[in-house]
């Protein structure tokens, strides 16, 4: 005894690629046929569908209707991405049909107050099908104990899913030459061989497209190792050419702080420690080595781990002057916006209520900049802050007028 649903619409707004029969449940003998179910989005994705209900509705035309039940929070593509969700899972035989056995449906239409648990009905090819789909429509006479053989061979086969992708392949393609080869053998020779050599003769010839196959993916993998390596040497050149930009920076940036004149003091002092680590001088072999380390390393900027090695740490000091020596500065929330901009040229970051600097800036470097902006250098500053060396502004202004600039 069947009851069924039905709707007066007759086509849908999808398409799949696999058809869609019916929703099929029931009890004992009595089974439950509709065209319609409802199943909740949390079966069907995690990602924020718990409070959403689809109705899914079949057409016989192979046509679907896949819309929301009270709500408008997804899209038509990703409805249609959906759909390929409940085509990839498992399929399981259920009442003489083949239904999609992990999603609960539920009927649209109550019986006894209580929505029906329903199953989804797919279109489902035989392997001995998907065989035949590859020949002419010929008639073969083939004993039922051969079928079965056949059947069962097939079925051992399409288990594996590499193998199904290709056969599936090939029934796409129809003029393809290996189906052409296929056919040419099966034609000539199965009238001879008939129910005893059948098993062998198809193995043979699924043998050879698993080859073919084979030799294709290998095709494809050397052609993707040649593409690896000339993307390999293009991110080197790259490289390169990234390195040789950064230095011809320095140098006109070098040149710039030449030209460009003292500005006048802005009333702070400054000292600028020595350098507080040890370059560290590596292989080629081993920096390589360690870039491709970090490179793997999620979250880590390459070039930034390497100048670790090579940058110099120096630790800055300001202060203002006061009728009894100096004022360090330890709180730069004082300090003027002004002030704080010219420092922030410097790429200078703070640290326990200093400034530090760490690039590629030598100690003179970094003096003859500071001073270039303003800042001003005191012996009685520099004592205080420990420091047994004193190159005084007059010096430091003198030499950078007296350096010769070069273009």
């Amino acid at each position: 005894m069947d009851t069924i649903e039905n709707t007066e619409k007759t086509t849908g707004s999808f398409k799949p690629f696999t058809k869609f029969i019916e929703f099929v449940g029931g009890k004992g003998y009595i089974n439950f046929i509709s065209n319609q179910a409802t199943i909740e989005g949390k079966c069907l994705s995690g990602l924020g569908m718990d409070s959403i209900t689809f109705k899914l509705t079949i057409y016989e035309d192979g046509t679907v209707d896949f819309d929301e039940v009270d709500t408008t929070k997804t899209t038509q593509e990703e409805r249609e991405r959906l759909l390929n969700v409940i085509l990839d899972k498992t399929l399981s035989p259920y009442r003489k049909r083949t239904v999609v056995s992990e999603l609960p449906f539920l009927s649209v239409e109550k019986v006894k107050d209580k929505n029906v648990p329903l199953y989804l009905a797919v279109e489902y090819v035989t392997p001995i099908e998907k065989l035949t789909s590859l020949f002419d429509d010929e008639t073969i006479d083939i004993s039922d104990d051969a079928m079965d053989n056949l059947n069962d061979l097939l079925n051992s086969w399409f288990e594996d899913e590499e193998f199904a992708k290709m056969v599936e392949e090939m029934v796409d393609e129809e003029n393809s030459q290996v189906v052409e080869d296929v056919k040419g053998v099966i034609d000539d020779t199965i009238m001879k061989h008939h129910d005893t050599n059948i098993n062998t003769l198809v193995e043979d010839s699924f043998s050879k497209m698993k080859l073919d196959k084979l030799n294709e993916l290998k095709s494809k993998k050397t052609k993707r190792e040649d593409e690896i390596m000339k993307y390999t040497f293009q991110i080197s050149s790259i490289e390169k050419s990234l390195e040789e930009a950064k230095n011809d920076l320095r140098v006109i940036e070098g040149r710039i702080d030449d030209i460009q004149p003292i500005e006048p003091p802005i009333g702070y002092y400054f000292n600028v420690s020595e350098k507080q680590n040890e370059t560290v001088i590596l292989e080629p072999e081993i920096e390589k080595i360690i870039k491709d380390k970090v490179s793997k390393v999620k979250g880590i900027n390459v070039e930034a781990f390497m100048k670790l090695f090579t940058s110099g740490e120096y630790h800055i000091k300001i202060a203002k002057k006061t009728d009894d020596g100096f004022s360090l500065v330890e709180d730069y929330k004082d300090v003027t916006s002004d002030v704080l901009e010219k420092l922030s040229n410097l790429d200078l970051s703070i640290d326990d209520k200093k400034l530090v600097y760490m690039g590629e800036m030598s100690w003179g470097e970094i003096v003859n900049k500071m001073i270039k902006i303003g800042f001003e250098q005191s012996p009685d500053f520099d004592k205080l802050c420990g420091s047994n060396s004193y190159t005084s502004t007059e010096e430091s202004k003198e030499t950078i007028k007296n350096k010769k600039t070069t273009f």
